[in-house]
């Protein structure tokens, strides 16, 4: 068991495994501990780093300052944010599709669908969940008036994001129209819950996908539509399962969203990729998985904010 350490052993413990305090002195990086982050959280951040394998430093990290790890970590907040505009968004964009598929149904009252989703729910989880929230200020009224009985259209702003992807399915098995495309659906749930819960994202960034696993066919085709991306670039960044997961929202969120909607998210997007991301670019100019990575969604996300690509979304 690991031995809890106090904040000034943690810069001896950073010491020890060659983690320096050139950009940021050491006062400065245990009032960051103390006040904006922790330990185990920042450290993860050095998986992106490899230790030296010769010399007096074998066994250490190369090249790694506390400043990178803290830049990484600031950056990672910024782009959950980002991400989750991005899912919230993507669950509107959802909830108005279904709804208008149930509404042009002429098999469908809106209650029917409901009461068919929920009486395959044996262990009666959905509506548990959704009478735990029932003391709630915001969704009271709605539960009381229609529990257990509830037309879609108040379903949906009840049930969790997870819940609604299923609901989207059961539809699709009812009614054979599909809504979403379900697995890449859950790589976007993956990526949400993750930023929800405040996870890091880009503390393994070339982390590689299952070997088993291939990209999705949709995803590439994606990205070998959009300029100035070459096949080695779209190959080698598309294994990385950070890189396939953000990629994969974009892909869903290009094709549910309406133009003039995503075009400011992009932009918004593009502005944080040239500002607040490369802010300090000496941090990680002698790292090249992460400048790799960094180009990779660079590109990718100019070629969606200037929209000179042409894509097929099934």
């Amino acid at each position: 068991m690991k031995a809890l350490l106090s904040v000034d052993e943690l810069v001896i413990h950073m010491k020890e495994k060659g983690i320096t305090f050139n950009e940021i002195t050491e006062d400065e990086a245990k009032e960051f501990l103390t006040k904006n982050n922790y330990y185990m959280k920042l450290a993860s951040y050095r998986s992106n780093y490899v230790k030296c394998d010769t010399g007096k430093r074998t066994g250490k990290y190369c090249k790694l300052d506390f400043a990178y790890l803290k830049e990484l970590s600031t950056i990672d907040m910024y782009l959950r944010y980002k991400i989750m505009d991005i899912c919230l968004d993507i669950e509107h964009a959802i909830k108005v599709k279904l709804l208008n598929e149930v509404t042009n149904n002429p098999d469908e009252d809106g209650y029917n669908i409901v009461r068919k989703f929920l009486a395959q729910d044996i262990h009666f989880r959905v509506l548990k969940n959704i009478k735990s929230h029932k003391s709630g200020e915001y969704c009271k009224d709605l539960i009381e008036k229609y529990y257990p009985y509830f037309p879609i259209w108040v379903f949906v702003e009840l049930i969790s994001f997870g819940d609604l992807l299923y609901l989207c399915s059961f539809y699709e098995e009812t009614y054979g129209v599909r809504i979403v495309n379900n697995k890449l659906m859950n790589t976007v749930r993956d990526i949400r819950n993750a930023s929800a819960h405040s996870n890091c994202l880009l503390n393994q960034m070339t982390t590689e996908i299952d070997s088993t696993k291939q990209p999705n066919n949709e995803i590439t085709t994606f990205i070998k539509n959009m300029r100035n991306i070459s096949t080695s670039s779209r190959k080698n960044n598309l294994k990385y399962q950070f890189t396939y997961s953000f990629i994969t929202l974009l892909y869903v969120y290009d094709g549910l969203i309406q133009e003039t909607s995503k075009k400011k998210r992009y932009t918004e997007l593009q502005s944080f990729m040239n500002t607040r991301v490369n802010r300090n670019p000496d941090y990680f100019k002698s790292n090249s998985k992460v400048i790799g990575v960094y180009e990779f969604l660079k590109k990718v996300i100019d070629n969606l904010a200037k929209t000179e690509y042409t894509i097929l979304h099934n």
